[in-house]
Protein backbone atom coordinates (compact mmCIF):
# COMPACT_ATOMS: atom_id res chain seq x y z
CA UNK A 1 0.00 0.00 0.00
CA UNK A 2 1.67 3.39 -1.34
CA UNK A 3 1.21 6.60 0.78
CA UNK A 4 -1.17 8.14 -1.56
CA UNK A 5 -3.80 4.93 -1.10
CA UNK A 6 -3.62 5.59 2.54
CA UNK A 7 -4.28 9.59 2.01
CA UNK A 8 -6.75 8.60 -0.73
CA UNK A 9 -8.61 6.32 1.85
CA UNK A 10 -8.38 8.48 4.79
CA UNK A 11 -9.73 11.20 2.60
CA UNK A 12 -12.67 8.91 1.87
CA UNK A 13 -12.99 7.50 5.53
CA UNK A 14 -13.16 10.58 6.80
CA UNK A 15 -16.08 11.97 4.32
CA UNK A 16 -18.00 9.12 5.79
CA UNK A 17 -17.24 10.41 9.21
CA UNK A 18 -18.31 13.53 8.04
CA UNK A 19 -21.58 12.01 6.66
CA UNK A 20 -22.50 9.77 9.62
CA UNK A 21 -21.90 13.17 11.56
CA UNK A 22 -24.51 15.31 9.96
CA UNK A 23 -27.10 12.68 9.64
CA UNK A 24 -26.50 12.00 13.61
CA UNK A 25 -26.83 15.51 14.50
CA UNK A 26 -30.33 16.23 12.05
CA UNK A 27 -31.85 12.95 13.62
CA UNK A 28 -30.73 13.68 17.24
CA UNK A 29 -31.78 18.19 17.28
CA UNK A 30 -34.44 16.87 14.67
CA UNK A 31 -35.75 14.56 18.32
CA UNK A 32 -34.82 17.44 20.24
CA UNK A 33 -37.43 19.94 18.47
CA UNK A 34 -40.07 17.03 19.01
CA UNK A 35 -39.77 17.02 22.71
CA UNK A 36 -42.63 17.43 24.82
CA UNK A 37 -41.03 17.74 28.15
CA UNK A 38 -38.01 19.97 29.08
CA UNK A 39 -35.30 17.31 30.51
CA UNK A 40 -36.17 14.88 27.21
CA UNK A 41 -35.26 18.14 25.34
CA UNK A 42 -32.47 19.53 27.32
CA UNK A 43 -31.17 15.46 27.35
CA UNK A 44 -31.26 15.55 23.13
CA UNK A 45 -29.89 18.72 22.67
CA UNK A 46 -26.89 18.05 25.07
CA UNK A 47 -26.87 14.15 23.04
CA UNK A 48 -25.90 16.42 19.65
CA UNK A 49 -22.74 17.53 21.01
CA UNK A 50 -20.48 14.56 19.65
CA UNK A 51 -22.24 15.31 16.68
CA UNK A 52 -21.91 18.96 16.64
CA UNK A 53 -17.76 18.18 17.17
CA UNK A 54 -17.68 16.02 14.42
CA UNK A 55 -19.34 18.08 12.17
CA UNK A 56 -17.28 21.11 13.33
CA UNK A 57 -13.92 19.47 12.88
CA UNK A 58 -13.62 16.62 10.24
CA UNK A 59 -14.40 18.94 7.45
CA UNK A 60 -11.40 20.28 7.85
CA UNK A 61 -9.20 17.08 7.43
CA UNK A 62 -11.51 15.75 4.73
CA UNK A 63 -9.80 18.91 2.80
CA UNK A 64 -6.68 18.61 4.16
CA UNK A 65 -6.67 15.29 2.90
CA UNK A 66 -8.26 16.01 0.03
CA UNK A 67 -5.77 18.38 -1.20
CA UNK A 68 -2.64 16.16 -0.21
CA UNK A 69 -4.26 13.86 -2.38
CA UNK A 70 -4.69 15.63 -4.96
CA UNK A 71 -1.18 16.70 -4.55
CA UNK A 72 0.73 13.04 -4.73
CA UNK A 73 -1.67 12.08 -7.61
CA UNK A 74 0.15 15.32 -9.89
CA UNK A 75 -3.09 16.71 -9.91
CA UNK A 76 -4.05 20.39 -9.77
CA UNK A 77 -6.84 21.41 -7.31
CA UNK A 78 -7.33 24.95 -9.05
CA UNK A 79 -7.83 22.99 -12.54
CA UNK A 80 -9.37 25.34 -15.00
CA UNK A 81 -7.30 28.47 -13.13
CA UNK A 82 -3.66 26.88 -13.81
CA UNK A 83 -4.39 25.27 -16.97
CA UNK A 84 -4.91 21.77 -15.78
CA UNK A 85 -7.02 19.47 -17.25
CA UNK A 86 -9.04 17.70 -14.54
CA UNK A 87 -12.18 20.30 -13.49
CA UNK A 88 -14.01 18.61 -11.00
CA UNK A 89 -11.79 18.69 -8.24
CA UNK A 90 -11.85 23.10 -8.70
CA UNK A 91 -15.30 22.53 -8.63
CA UNK A 92 -15.53 20.15 -5.78
CA UNK A 93 -13.22 22.82 -3.70
CA UNK A 94 -15.75 25.35 -4.86
CA UNK A 95 -19.07 23.21 -3.53
CA UNK A 96 -17.11 22.67 -0.11
CA UNK A 97 -15.87 25.94 0.50
CA UNK A 98 -19.27 27.39 -0.91
CA UNK A 99 -21.33 26.65 2.67
CA UNK A 100 -18.91 28.80 5.06
CA UNK A 101 -20.65 31.70 4.50
CA UNK A 102 -23.59 30.08 6.19
CA UNK A 103 -21.87 29.77 9.21
CA UNK A 104 -22.24 33.37 10.63
CA UNK A 105 -25.12 34.29 8.54
CA UNK A 106 -27.29 30.86 9.22
CA UNK A 107 -26.16 28.52 12.18
CA UNK A 108 -24.81 30.75 14.61
CA UNK A 109 -27.75 33.06 14.43
CA UNK A 110 -30.20 30.05 14.57
CA UNK A 111 -28.32 28.09 17.52
CA UNK A 112 -28.76 31.33 19.32
CA UNK A 113 -32.29 31.05 18.88
CA UNK A 114 -32.46 28.04 20.29
CA UNK A 115 -30.33 28.57 23.27
CA UNK A 116 -32.49 32.02 23.92
CA UNK A 117 -35.69 29.45 23.51
CA UNK A 118 -34.32 26.86 25.71
CA UNK A 119 -33.32 29.52 28.70
CA UNK A 120 -37.20 30.46 28.26
CA UNK A 121 -38.02 27.47 28.79
CA UNK A 122 -36.03 27.01 32.08
CA UNK A 123 -37.38 29.86 33.14
CA UNK A 124 -41.49 29.07 32.45
CA UNK A 125 -40.58 25.66 33.81
CA UNK A 126 -41.71 23.74 30.76
CA UNK A 127 -41.46 23.79 27.08
CA UNK A 128 -45.07 26.18 25.29
CA UNK A 129 -45.42 26.93 21.87
CA UNK A 130 -43.88 30.22 22.76
CA UNK A 131 -40.58 28.76 23.46
CA UNK A 132 -40.51 26.60 20.72
CA UNK A 133 -37.48 28.24 18.63
CA UNK A 134 -38.60 29.60 14.99
CA UNK A 135 -38.31 26.63 12.24
CA UNK A 136 -38.78 24.16 15.13
CA UNK A 137 -41.84 21.25 14.59
CA UNK A 138 -45.06 22.99 15.50
CA UNK A 139 -46.54 22.50 18.99
CA UNK A 140 -48.95 19.95 18.94
CA UNK A 141 -49.77 19.01 22.85
CA UNK A 142 -48.29 16.02 24.31
CA UNK A 143 -48.26 12.54 21.68
CA UNK A 144 -50.47 10.00 22.31
CA UNK A 145 -50.89 6.57 20.19
CA UNK A 146 -53.16 6.21 18.16
CA UNK A 147 -53.90 3.03 15.98
CA UNK A 148 -55.90 3.34 12.74
CA UNK A 149 -57.84 0.14 11.37
CA UNK A 150 -56.05 -1.69 8.53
Amino acid sequence: MTITTIVVLAHALLGILFMAGLIGRWIVLGLSQRATDLPSMKTLAAAAGPFERLVIVVPTFVLLFGVVAAFLQGRSVLGPLTGGSVNWLFVSLLLFLSPLPLVPLVFLPRGRVFEAAMATAEVNGGITPSTRPRGAIPWSGPRTSTSSPR
